[in-house]
C-alpha cells in the first residue's frame, strides 16, 4: 500500500514529531542527525516502497521535533537571556515596531523588536520580540494613535514577563507561541521618542498602510457598531467588537466570520480576478496578480494562522491555472500546513490553528459523505442544490470542531449547523459589499454614500438573524470543563464510525480490492 496522497502522511509526521518533541528532550542537533541518518536509509531503500514510506516518515517526524526543539534555542543576546529577571522592571528598550498598532480607549499596543535594551545605565545589543503597551496620560485625552508599522522608538517603562490570568488561558504561553516573552507597560506617551520610520519589510508597510485607509473609510462612514463589525470580519481587527455582538457569534457557532478564513479569501480572489477579466488582463498573467495581491491582503490581515493557511492554499490552485496543471486539496492543505510549522512550530498548540485546519479537513472529507445521504435527483434542482450543499458542509464543519469547540469555549450549541447553512452563503454578501466599500472610499469617496448605507443595512440583518436563532430552544448549553482526552476518543470514534473505508480510500491506494 501506497500513500496516495504523500504530502498528507508527512504533514501527519511532521506534526506527530513536533507533539513528541514537548514530552521528549532531545537536542536540536541529535534530532536533525536522526533526520537526515532516516533520509540517507530511505534512499538506499527507494525500491522497496514500504521501507521507504516508513523512513521517509520517519524523516518527517524527526525533522518535526527538531523544528520545535530549534525553535525553543534562543540567541545568546536575546532579551531573554540579556534581562535579569530580578532587576528593577523600570526599563528602556530600543526597536522598531513589527505589527499593527491597534489602539482602543485610547491605549496603544503592538509588537517591537528590540535591537537595544538599557541595564545599569548601559545600552546593550539584544534580540527577540516585546509587547509594548502605551497608556495614554492619566486624566488627559486619549489622542490619537500616532505609531506605524516601521517607527523605530525608544520605549521607557516596565518590563515584566506575562502574567497567567487563570488555568483555563494561559496568557504567557499564548505570548510565548508568538515568539513574544515580555511586556512592556509605557503609562505615559511622554516616554516615547521617535528615532526614525520605514525601518521594516517595503511589502508589509505598504499592506498596512493600504489597512490603515480602509479602516478610516469603515470608521469614518459606518456607526461605532457596524464599523466594529465589518473592521472584524474584513481587516481582523475586533478589539473595538462590540462585547454583546461576540458573545452572540459565540452561542451561534458563527464567530469564525470574524476571523479571516478561506471565505475571506475566496470571495477577495473572486472579485479580484473579475476586476482583471474586465480590465482585458490575459488570463495566465490574471493568476500572478491575484496571488500577490492576495498576498498583500494576507499581510493587511496580520498574517494569522487562518489567514496563511487560505492564502497558501489559493496560491497553490492559481499557480495550478498558471501551470495548467491539476491541484489536488489534500496536498494543498498539507503543504499549508507544513509551511506554517516550519516557521513556527508552536502554532500547532495554538486555538486558531487547530480550529482552521480541523474545520477545512471536515469539510473536504465529511461534506460529500453527507450529501451523499440525499435524493440523486435533488441535485437536477438549483435551489435544493444549492440548500443540500450548504447543510452539508455547516454540517461536516460542525461534527469536526465540536469536541475543539467543547474543549476550549465549554459550549454545545447545535444551532450551529442551522446557522451557519443560513450565515455563511450570506456572508458573500457583506464581504463584498465591505470590500467594494473601502476601495470606492480611497478611489472614488464621492460614491461612498450608498456603500456605506447598504453595508449598515446588510450588518443589522447579519445581527438580527443571529440573535434570532439564539432565542430558539436548545439552541447552545453550557457545558463543563471537559478532560482533553476526549478530544482524540471522539475523533477515532468518528472515524471509526463514518469515515473508516473512506479515509483508505481518499489517502491510500493499493493493490487488492479493499472488501
Amino acid at each position: 500500500m501506497t500513500l496516495k496522497y504523500p504530502l498528507v502522511g508527512l504533514s501527519i509526521a511532521f506534526c506527530l514529531g513536533i507533539m513528541a518533541a514537548v514530552r521528549v528532550r532531545f537536542s536540536a542537533p541529535v534530532l536533525y542527525l536522526l533526520a537526515f541518518a532516516s533520509l540517507m536509509f530511505s534512499i538506499a531503500f527507494l525500491k522497496q516502497e514500504v521501507k521507504f514510506s516508513i523512513l521517509i516518515l520517519g524523516t518527517s517526524f524527526f525533522l518535526g521535533a527538531a523544528v520545535l526543539r530549534n525553535s525553543q534555542v534562543v540567541s545568546n543576546c536575546h532579551i531573554v537571556r540579556s534581562f535579569p529577571y530580578k532587576s528593577d522592571p523600570a526599563s528602556s528598550v530600543i526597536g522598531v515596531i513589527d505589527s499593527y498598532p491597534a489602539s482602543r480607549n485610547g491605549r496603544a499596543s503592538f509588537i517591537l523588536e528590540v535591537e537595544k535594551l538599557k541595564i545599569n545605565d548601559s545600552w546593550i545589543k539584544t534580540s527577540g520580540k516585546v509587547l509594548v503597551r502605551v497608556f495614554p496620560v492619566e486624566g488627559g485625552a486619549a489622542g490619537k494613535n500616532d505609531f506605524t508599522y516601521g517607527d523605530r522608538l525608544l520605549l521607557s517603562g516596565n518590563l515584566y514577563r506575562p502574567f497567567s490570568f487563570s488555568k483555563a488561558f494561559n496568557y504567557r504561553d499564548y505570548l510565548r507561541y508568538k515568539s513574544v516573552y515580555f511586556v512592556l507597560s509605557v503609562k505615559k506617551r511622554n516616554m516615547v521618542k521617535h528615532l526614525g520610520k520605514n525601518a521594516g519589510n517595503p511589502l508589509k508597510s505598504f499592506a498596512l498602510g493600504v489597512r490603515q485607509k480602509m479602516r478610516e473609510v469603515i470608521t469614518k462612514n459606518l456607526s461605532f457598531f457596524s464599523a466594529g463589525i465589518l473592521n472584524a470580519i474584513i481587516l481582523g481587527e475586533r478589539q473595538n467588537l462590540p462585547a454583546h455582538v461576540r458573545d452572540v457569534l459565540a452561542k451561534t457557532g458563527t464567530v469564525h466570520i470574524i476571523a479571516i478564513s478561506g471565505l475571506h479569501l475566496g470571495i477577495a480572489a473572486f472579485i479580484v480576478l473579475l476586476t482583471l477579466k474586465m480590465l482585458k488582463i490575459p488570463r495566465r498573467p490574471r493568476y500572478i496578480i491575484a496571488i500577490f495581491l492576495l498576498i498583500i491582503y494576507c499581510l493587511m490581515t496580520g498574517a494569522k494562522t487562518p489567514v496563511i493557511r487560505a492564502t497558501v492554499m489559493a496560491a497553490i490552485l492559481l499557480f495550478g491555472y498558471f501551470l495548467k496543471r491539476e491541484t489536488h486539496i489534500y496536498n494543498s492543505l498539507s503543504l499549508a500546513l507544513l509551511i506554517i510549522l516550519m516557521i513556527n512550530p508552536r502554532q500547532l498548540f495554538e486555538v486558531d490553528f487547530q480550529l482552521s485546519f480541523s474545520s477545512v479537513i471536515s469539510i473536504i472529507w465529511l461534506s460529500p459523505m453527507i450529501k451523499s445521504f440525499f435524493p440523486e435527483k435533488s441535485d437536477k434542482i438549483p435551489w435544493a442544490r444549492f440548500l443540500i450543499s450548504a447543510f452539508s458542509v455547516s454540517f461536516a464543519a460542525w461534527l469536526g470542531l465540536l469536541p475543539l469547540v467543547a474543549n476550549y469555549f465549554r459550549i454545545f450549541a447545535p444551532i450551529t449547523i442551522l446557522a451557519n447553512t443560513i450565515i455563511v452563503p450570506y456572508m458573500t454578501i457583506i464581504v463584498a459589499s465591505g470590500f467594494s466599500l473601502g476601495l470606492i472610499g480611497m478611489l472614488a469617496p464621492s460614491l461612498v454614500p450608498v456603500f456605506a448605507a447598504s453595508n449598515e443595512l446588510f450588518i443589522l440583518i447579519l445581527f438580527k438573524v443571529n440573535s434570532l436563532l439564539i432565542t430558539i430552544p436548545g439552541a447552545y448549553l453550557k457545558l463543563p470543563r471537559l478532560p482533553l482526552v476526549y478530544v482524540p476518543f471522539y475523533y477515532a470514534l468518528l472515524i471509526l464510525l463514518l469515515g473508516r473505508k473512506r479515509l483508505i480510500k481518499d489517502f491510500f491506494f493499493s493493490r487488492k480490492r479493499l472488501t
